[in-house]
């Protein structure tokens, strides 16, 4: 209830300032574990990305946000009412990787970026490994999704909104099935940065089809 009601307001909100508009969200599964994977620009990325998904799919996704996230007061309440987890990324945080596998093994959803911060000129930073490894260890399809305009309507360092046209574009899902499963150490990591890869490759292709305009269509001859 409390996580429909912050949508409703988001929305609002989404609609005065943003224009959002979403698509591709029938890539999203009505129900099962799944991972979005999303590229970050901007603190709205969050609460835009959470809105996209419950107003078309009507399913609530869980973040997995830097804990730094959650010691701020109202910012950390919110996040824990919304059923967020923390991350720690100095280091390689198992409980939260072990986490977000739980929570995708009990068929709901959660929805990471792999940058683990915010682009500070717009581009696609390397994906960190960690999605890679909850892949693995939970067998669950991906699904890609690119955020454009955020990155203008709130910049890493503002704190003032400025009315922006946002646009969120899901990709199909991915499905790595038992990639690298069963092998030695070594190759897991491998394994892992190997999906890390892709589903950044993916992630790359949405965004660069929003900057992409349209072809015009061809002028038909005069009759």
């Amino acid at each position: 209830m409390f996580y429909d009601i912050t949508c409703l307001f988001i929305g609002i909100f989404a609609r005065l300032f943003f224009r959002l508009r979403i698509i591709g969200s029938e890539n999203i599964p009505e129900e099962g574990g799944v991972i979005i994977a999303s590229n970050h620009l901007s603190y709205l990325d969050i609460p835009l990305l959470g809105y996209s998904i419950n107003k078309t799919r009507r399913r609530h996704a869980e973040f997995m946000a830097k804990k730094e996230l959650f010691a701020i007061p109202v910012i950390g309440f919110l996040f824990q009412k919304l059923s967020s987890f923390p991350i720690d990324r100095e280091k390689v945080d198992r409980a939260g990787l072990r986490e977000a596998v739980k929570r995708l093994r009990s068929e709901r959803m959660v929805a990471i970026c792999p940058e683990g911060t915010r682009s500070r000129d717009g581009r696609l930073q390397a994906g960190k490994p960690g999605v890679g490894v909850i892949v693995r260890m939970s067998g669950k399809k991906v699904v890609p999704a690119a955020i454009q305009g955020t990155d203008k309507a709130l910049p890493p360092g503002r704190w003032i909104v400025r009315p922006t046209p946002v646009t969120i574009k899901f990709g199909r899902p991915l499905d790595f099935g038992d990639i690298g499963k069963g092998e030695n150490e070594g190759n897991e990591k491998e394994s892992a940065e190997q999906i890390t890869k892709v589903i950044m490759d993916h992630i790359a292709e949405l965004a660069e089809s929003l900057s992409t305009p349209p072809p015009h269509p061809s002028p038909q001859p005069p009759r």
